[in-house]
């Protein structure tokens, strides 16, 4: 017979068991109806937590604004790359739209060949690019419109961009909330603008920047630049004088962003005549050196860098025969010398330089310079006398010791600056509605970005010019354009837009499953490969018999279209063939992703849940043998 006290020991364990359950239940529909909007975000860089300072721009927003997500169905042709950066857009939008008190309204659309909603993308502005399996259009893009019919677009959503995923969102949305076009005002000694009279052609750059700002190209004195000025871009400003110098300082107490090209040796600048060295000019170093120290930096006057490791291979004449050397002063720098968690360098791959210079931190400076793009560690630093009348590359190469380190090329500073003018204006400036308006300290966080190197703007640094058919084509070999706009895209964005850095990305990486798609492509890329190859026989089978049949100017005969038609028969079955082989791989591939995947989310938890029932069932058994004893 039962123990009565057992047996009721028992029903109380079970109703508790019950009661449990049902409060876990009740809880979870609390919650669900309770905190609809609600997320905890697990993710190991919090990637799906949007930023204060998204959450800043998205609370200054005043109008309605309407965004249009384009994203083909077919997007997991692309790979999973795709289609997780899908998934990831799509939850980020939702977070925008909740957190923007309903300002933002985001319509998704599928944009299929020939529809109405792929007219909508190509005049949005988004871009298709061809589908791997057949060359089909694949659209992941987004547009933007504001209510004064303002529009901005992301053209292309990329994997490689994923990190700056939430700044690129963000950006669109600063954009279109403050729809105005930024200013950038030019100001140095540079011929961007290239001279009519001689009949020299504006710098390329200037046409890049004219195609998305305002500018005002300034000259001679400047007492006070406008507060209208987004960007001051400063271009060799080595005649500047004093009272203009004034001017930049006071500008930057006032908060404003400075993008600046500073050179101890500008080439441009310093066109030999061919009649003998010429007189040493001004440089900007020199005429900038107070503000330079009160931002805390310092460039080496008459020093220039030359790199071993990216010297560009020129020609010269020596002992009346044509060498093709190496010339340290003039180098490039690729990606690993760039920062690449850095709004201004990540997507860049290659920067030219020409008889650069290197920024410094100043002892006891209170700003410290963040490093945007550096040199490698096979460069040593070249007096100036050497590069500036007829440099000979072949001593300069000889002659040049790698010091080991690396030289910061373009930096960043950011913060409060104290003005360089500690006893106010100068005396050459008599305006009293500016001296009476003197800033010691910058009443808010300035941003600053300098290039030790003003070439670096120059068409021959990183065009290459040709001439075809009477036409000018300019191909860019360098991404020294793409760094300016980058710099002027930061620094015109609001103090919100340059807390952004790049974050984390949605997909984390297995090595083992890495190895096993590598195994698996090599199976299957070899039957495709023979399956590519007898298409493309069978293509040129019918283009022959058809440009044979051409130039004869007659029909085909029976048995050629016979042929045709077998062939265009076969093509069919081999391109059903391929598709099958190409889907095969992505199915293996994703199958053992969802199995890791699978194994990942539930064992843990699996795990946990199974050691609560042996820890209960074991509890339950020692009361139970408790109870017995009692009895």
């Amino acid at each position: 017979m039962r123990n009565p006290l057992t047996v009721r020991h028992a029903r109380e364990c079970w109703c508790r068991m019950v009661l449990y359950f049902i409060c876990f239940i009740c809880a979870n529909i609390w919650i669900d109806s309770n905190f609809t909007n609600s997320r905890i975000d697990l993710t190991a860089d919090k990637i799906y937590t949007i930023s204060d300072a998204t959450n800043d721009v998205l609370k200054g927003i005043k109008e309605p604004i309407k965004l249009r997500f384009y994203a083909s169905e077919r997007l997991e042709d692309m790979g999973p790359d795709y289609v997780s950066l899908k998934k990831r857009i799509n939850d980020l939008l939702k977070v925008y739209t909740e957190n923007s008190s309903g300002l933002i309204v985001v319509e998704t659309l599928n944009p299929r060949r020939f529809s109405v909603e792929e007219d909508l993308a190509v005049s949005d502005g988004v871009q298709s690019v061809p589908n791997v399996i057949d060359g089909s259009e694949i659209f992941l893009g987004l547009a933007g419109r504001n209510s004064t019919n303002g529009r901005y677009a992301i053209s292309h959503f990329g994997p490689e961009r994923e990190a700056f995923l939430e700044y690129d969102l963000t950006r669109l949305i600063y954009d279109l909330s403050n729809a105005k076009k930024r200013t950038v005002a030019i100001y140095g000694d540079l011929p961007l603008n290239g001279d009519k009279t001689q009949r020299i052609q504006p710098w390329t750059i200037i046409d890049a920047i004219e195609r998305f700002y305002e500018t005002q190209t300034l000259f001679g004195t400047i007492e006070k630049f406008s507060d209208e000025i987004d960007v001051l871009l400063l271009a060799e400003p080595s005649e500047i004088d004093q009272t203009t110098l004034y001017a930049v300082d006071q500008f930057v107490m006032r908060g404003g962003r400075i993008l600046a090209f500073i050179d101890p040796f500008a080439e441009a600048m310093n066109v030999s005549s061919g009649n003998g060295p010429q007189p040493p000019r001004k440089t900007s170093i020199e005429t900038m050196k107070p503000l330079l120290k009160s931002w805390g930096m310092e460039i080496a006057e008459r020093r220039v860098i030359g790199d071993l490791e990216g010297a560009l291979k020129v020609q010269m004449t020596k002992d009346n025969r044509i060498l093709a050397t190496e010339y340290p002063a003039w180098f490039d720098v690729r990606k690993d010398n760039f920062s690449q968690n850095d709004i201004v360098t990540s997507n860049l791959t290659n920067l030219s330089f020409r008889t650069a210079g290197y920024i410094k931190n100043l002892k006891n400076s209170r700003v410290t310079i963040e490093p945007l793009v550096w040199s490698s560690t096979k460069a040593g630093i070249i007096d100036v006398s050497q590069v500036e009348y007829a440099p000979d590359p072949t001593i300069i190469l000889s002659e040049l010791k790698a010091q080991g380190q690396k030289f910061t090329l373009v930096g960043r500073v950011e913060g409060a600056f104290n003005t360089a003018f500690v006893k106010g204006a100068p005396k050459s400036l008599t305006n009293t509605d500016v001296t009476d308006k003197h800033t010691e300290k910058s009443a808010k966080s300035a941003a600053i970005i300098i290039v030790a190197d003003s070439d670096f703007l120059s068409d021959p640094t990183w065009i290459e010019t040709s001439n075809i058919g009477g036409q000018e084509l300019k191909v860019p070999f360098s991404n020294n354009g793409d760094l300016v706009l980058n710099a002027l895209d930061y620094l015109t964005g609001s103090s919100a837009m340059m807390g952004l850095r790049g974050r984390g990305i949605s997909k984390r990486r297995f090595d083992i499953i890495d190895e096993m798609e590598s195994e698996a492509e090599k199976n299957y890329r070899s039957k495709e490969r023979a399956l590519i190859s007898q298409i493309k026989k069978n293509e040129a089978i019918i283009a022959k018999i058809q440009k044979t049949e051409l130039k004869k100017g007659v029909t085909f005969t029976k048995r050629q279209q016979q042929e045709i038609d077998q062939a265009r028969d076969e093509m069919f079955i081999l391109r059903t063939e391929l598709r099958n082989v190409q889907f095969s791989l992505r199915e293996d591939i994703e199958g053992l992703k969802s199995l890791l995947s699978t194994i990942n989310i539930w064992l843990m938890p699996g795990l946990i849940g199974l050691l609560v029932i042996i820890l209960i069932f074991l509890r339950t058994q020692r009361e139970r043998r408790f109870f017995l004893r009692e009895s």
